[in-house]
């Protein structure tokens, strides 16, 4: 019995320790376009090591996927390298960020271009 104890200890210490139990979301306020505009979800990996990260661009109103290209492709994200989603330069669009990173050593930010390719705003991703 104890040797069951100690098997079931050990692997519980094991999925606490992967990095799926490490999970951080980080949300941005909302933000709005114009048409020709684009909002985008850019994520960087600021850390020494690997990391894994999602980014997603969420409509505001319902909470949505509204992401129509990204980056983010499975796999790491290598140490100093970033990724983007970002949302179509068609119509007038409002929504936010979420960035789900296995690290806390991330910068994430919603920036809206526009139809020039400047960007107009920044908004800060956090907890």
């Amino acid at each position: 019995m104890y040797s069951l104890q100690r098997i079931l200890a050990g692997t519980a210490m094991l999925a606490a320790m992967s990095p799926a139990a490490y999970a951080l979301d980080l949300f941005t306020a909302p933000s709005h376009t114009t048409d020709g505009s684009i909002l985008a979800c850019v994520i960087v990996n600021v850390g020494t090591r690997p990391i894994e990260v999602s980014a997603t661009l969420q409509k505001y109103v319902d909470g949505s996927d509204m992401t129509t290209g990204e980056s983010c492709l499975p796999g790491p994200l290598p140490a100093g390298a970033g990724c983007m989603a970002h949302g179509s330069p068609s119509g007038i669009q409002g929504g936010y960020c979420h960035f789900t990173t296995t690290s806390s050593k991330v910068r994430a930010a919603l920036l809206v271009y526009n139809s020039n390719g400047d960007v107009t705003s920044t908004l800060p991703a956090t907890k």
